[in-house]
């Protein structure tokens, strides 16, 4: 006699979520499955992971060192310089290390904000930020606003993205026999599997906007990302600023990079554990998703918009305009300090590391003071 043993693979909740609405909705776009892996209120990567630092899954420029916010914070200074009341608002706040780098090095020179704006969807990420702020600048806790939508009026100051436009939900498409088409999430036997349908006028209208009228040539099978939620973001910035500059950094490239030939299957990469991987259908709602940043696409939005586009650097050339070698060299370090901090340093500056991956678009509206952060270094032709 044999005994025969059934293993049952049981699906997490958020699988659950996901089959239920395939079954109620048909099969969802690329986008909806991103948001909903990313976002969901309950089962969502960024509302139930540890994301940041040694013990998550990957460590920004904020969290590596102070002298990245410290150094954005010098162009507030600039324009602080001119107009009083102005305020900062970031987008997505992280761990809050940037915030707290900014807040400390601005209240040692008497130049603080009226307000820091954080949007924050994440519930366990403004639980994350409140702690720290409680914890690094308690006298400055009183200056913090937290909002979930961009929906204020008026704002005037200094605008940050640091990584937010890369884990937008983005759609995937694809060339087949000249046309296009848009991926779409399936469940099918057990299992999640990707299903290409006819595309749609949104999406073809956002690569026109992305090519800028490029002769960019795709072959067929070509595989990519264009991200239809970048509009609506451009679109409620105008709505909400009065005045103000903006700084979006992030990896990724002008249009022409990155429709590149050798980028055929696309931007998209996903990171579980410090390890990189192509799969968005493994580690479901343990893992990150993200696109690179077509700066191209952002910056034609902002044209169409109220915005002048004022600058386009790599990260390292952007840091090196606001000063952060003089910030370097003017902070009190013992020498094993020091030689962290110099390490540090080069870990956001060199090119093999975050100073040419990360690059930086520098938006304006009704300012027309000169900028620190694009004195030197503009490569906004490249856009």
């Amino acid at each position: 006699m044999y005994t025969v043993f059934v293993y049952i693979i049981m699906k997490s909740e958020i699988e659950q979520f996901l089959i239920e609405k395939i079954k109620k909705d048909g099969v969802i776009p690329f986008s909806s499955f991103m948001n909903i892996t990313l976002f969901h209120e309950n089962y969502g990567y960024y509302n139930t992971s540890n994301i940041f630092g040694d013990k998550g899954d990957f460590i920004t420029s904020p969290i590596t060192s102070s002298l990245f916010g410290e150094s954005m914070a010098n162009e507030f200074i600039n324009l602080s310089s001119n107009k009083n009341n102005l305020n900062i608002l970031e987008m997505g706040g992280g761990d809050g290390s940037l915030a707290v780098s900014m807040m400390k090095y601005l209240s040692k020179l008497n130049c603080l904000p009226n307000t820091y704006i954080i949007l924050e969807s994440s519930a366990k990420l403004k639980e994350q930020q409140i702690k720290i702020f409680k914890k690094e600048v308690p006298e400055l806790f009183n200056l913090f606003v937290w909002i979930k939508d961009l929906n204020i009026d008026n704002f005037e100051g200094l605008v940050v993205a640091n990584e937010f436009f890369d884990v937008n939900p983005t759609e995937r498409f694809k060339i087949k026999n000249n046309n296009f088409e848009k991926l779409f999430i399936n469940f099918n036997d057990d299992d999640f599997e990707y299903v290409w349908n006819e595309s749609d006028d949104i999406l073809e209208k956002n690569l026109d906007i992305a090519l800028n009228k490029k002769e960019i040539k795709l072959p067929d099978n070509y595989m990519s990302e264009i991200n239809t939620v970048y509009s609506d973001w451009i679109s409620k910035l105008d709505k909400s600023i009065k005045s103000g500059v903006i700084f979006v950094i992030d990896y990724g490239y002008n249009s022409e990079e990155y429709f590149a030939s050798e980028r055929s299957d696309g931007t998209l990469v996903c990171i579980h554990n410090h390890q990189s991987n192509f799969n968005p259908l493994a580690n479901i709602g343990k893992q990150d998703i993200s696109s690179f940043v077509n700066f191209s696409h952002l910056s034609n939005l902002a044209i169409k918009n109220n915005f002048l586009v004022d600058g386009y650097l790599s990260q390292s050339s952007f840091l090196l305009n606001l000063g952060i070698l003089d910030i370097y060299e003017n902070k009190e370090y013992d020498v094993n300090q020091k030689l962290i901090e110099l390490n540090k340093l080069k870990n956001i500056l060199l090119p093999n590391t975050m100073g040419e991956i990360f690059k930086v678009l520098i938006l304006k509206k009704n300012i027309t003071k000169k900028l620190v952060s694009t004195k030197e270094f503009n490569k906004i032709e490249k856009l």
